[in-house]
């Protein structure tokens, strides 16, 4: 077995799947300008035909502006018990992609009422680091 002419006629073989893929690229790069033009040109001619329908200086003197109401700041006195969800056990009768399904449903059921409790979550792993103490201090500027 000659290892020398096998190992040649894979590189060949390599550059012409590079070289493939190359002209591939080039092309999609091709396409790809083609295309950013035209989106330049029809965003031209829209914002052109935004500019003429718009008012006139005149009647934008006329126009007054609306005042918006500003909402009522949040009650931050109330504080609601917040009950965190169970943790998902796995159910042997449940294919594993409803299974894959329920742990999402938990996780984002978990993550909702960290949320609504505005509070540090603790991993629900149990795997406690002692290090991640630093990155949840308070405040960055001790």
């Amino acid at each position: 077995m000659d290892y020398a002419a096998e190992i040649e006629q894979i590189a060949a073989e390599a550059r012409r799947r590079s070289a493939l893929l190359m002209d591939e690229i080039d092309e999609i790069n091709r396409q790809t300008s083609l295309r950013a033009e035209q989106f330049a040109v029809d965003a031209a001619e829209r914002l052109r035909a935004l500019s003429e329908s718009e008012p006139g200086p005149d009647s934008i003197e006329s126009v007054e502006p609306q005042h918006v109401q500003p909402e009522p700041p949040a009650d931050v006195t109330r504080v609601e018990e917040v009950r965190a969800p169970a943790p998902f056990v796995p159910d042997p009768a449940m294919s594993p992609e409803e299974q894959r399904q329920a742990e999402i449903r938990a996780a984002v059921a978990r993550a909702r009422a960290a949320r609504e409790a505005r509070s540090t979550v603790a991993p629900s792993d149990g795997d406690y680091d002692s290090e991640s103490e630093y990155y949840r201090r308070s405040t960055w500027l001790d």
